[in-house]
C-alpha cells in the first residue's frame, strides 16, 4: 500500500478529522524541508537567486551588502555557517499562511534560473509532499521550465481532460496559453468571465488550428463537420458534437459576456467540458 494510503486511513482509523487548515500545514512543513534540501545552499551561497525569488513575490527583506570575497575558502566558510532558517526566503515562506500564496511562492520557484536537474528534484519532491498530505491539488509540469499548480477534482477527469490536453496542446502555444491561462485563474479562484473567456478562446484557437483558418467558434459548423468526417467520426456523433458547442457558445453569449461573476461550479463544469472538447478532437490524430 502507498505511503499517503496508509497516512489517509490512519486518520479515518482513529476517527480523526483531517481538514483543510491540518492538510495545508502538514503539507507547508513538509515543502519547507523539501525547499531547504533542493535550494537551501543555493540561496545561501547565491544572494542574487535570493533577490529575484523575492522580487518576483513581490516581497522586500532588507539585505547589509558586503563586498567581493577574495578569499574563496573564507567565503564557503561563512556559507558553510549559515543556516537556510534565517535566510530571508525561508522567513517569507514560513511566514505566509494564506494557502493561495503559499502555492504562488512554490510555483515562482519555478521560475528561478536554476539547473534542470534542481528543478526536477523540486518538482518530484513536491508532488510527492502533496501525495503525503492529502491536498486536493496537483503539480503539472507542462514543459521543462512551466511548471502549475492547480485545484484537482476527480482524479480520473485531471488526467485525462486537463493532463493530457496541457500534454499534447505543447504543438499549439497559443491554444496551450489561453488554456493554462484559464487553469491558473481557476487555481486562484478568480471565478470572472475572463476566465470562461480563456476557455472559449483555446476551444476556438485550436478548431481554427486545425481547420487552418480564424473563424470564430460559432461559424464553423460547416467546416468543423468536414473535418470530422473525414477522419470517420459517425454523422450522430458529429451532430451531437456540435449541438453542444452551439449550447456551449450560447451560455457565453447569454451569461458570460453580461455578468463578471460566475459561480464556481459553473466554471469547473464548463472547464471539464472544454477540455472535452479539445481532448476528443486531439486524440483524432492521424486517423
Amino acid at each position: 500500500m502507498k505511503v499517503y494510503l496508509k497516512i489517509k486511513n490512519f486518520y479515518k482509523r482513529w476517527n480523526i478529522t483531517y481538514d483543510e487548515g491540518r492538510k495545508f500545514i502538514d503539507f507547508k512543513n513538509r515543502a519547507l524541508s523539501t525547499i531547504d534540501d533542493v535550494l537551501g545552499e543555493l540561496f545561501l551561497s547565491d544572494t542574487n537567486l535570493e533577490q529575484t525569488f523575492l522580487k518576483l513575490i513581490a516581497k522586500h527583506y532588507p539585505h547589509s551588502k558586503s563586498g567581493p570575497f577574495q578569499d574563496i575558502n573564507k567565503f564557503k566558510e561563512i556559507v558553510s555557517q549559515k543556516k537556510f532558517e534565517n535566510s530571508a526566503v525561508y522567513k517569507v515562506i514560513s511566514g505566509e499562511n494564506n494557502f493561495v500564496e503559499f502555492i504562488k511562492f512554490l510555483e515562482v520557484l519555478f521560475l528561478l534560473n536554476l539547473p534542470s536537474e534542481v528543478k526536477d528534484g523540486l518538482y518530484f519532491s513536491l508532488k510527492e509532499d502533496i501525495k503525503l498530505s492529502l491536498l486536493d491539488i496537483q503539480i503539472k509540469r507542462i514543459k521543462k521550465d512551466n511548471t502549475i499548480f492547480y485545484p484537482k477534482g476527480a482524479k480520473l477527469l485531471d488526467e485525462k481532460i486537463v493532463n493530457d490536453v496541457l500534454d499534447w496542446l505543447v504543438l499549439y502555444p497559443k491554444v496551450q496559453k489561453s488554456f493554462k491561462s484559464a487553469l491558473e485563474k481557476y487555481q486562484n479562484k478568480i471565478f470572472q468571465r475572463n476566465l470562461i473567456d480563456d476557455l472559449r478562446l483555446s476551444l476556438e484557437l485550436l478548431i481554427g488550428e486545425l481547420l487552418n483558418n480564424n473563424k470564430i467558434l460559432a461559424n464553423q459548423e460547416i467546416l468543423l463537420a468536414e473535418y470530422l468526417k473525414q477522419k470517420n467520426i459517425p454523422k450522430e456523433l458529429i451532430n451531437m458534437y456540435w449541438k453542444l458547442i452551439d449550447y456551449y457558445s450560447k451560455y457565453q453569449n447569454n451569461y458570460v459576456k453580461h455578468n463578471d461573476k460566475v459561480d464556481s461550479s459553473e466554471i469547473e463544469f464548463i472547464l471539464y467540458l472544454t477540455g472535452t472538447f479539445m481532448r476528443f478532437l486531439l486524440t483524432l490524430g492521424d486517423r
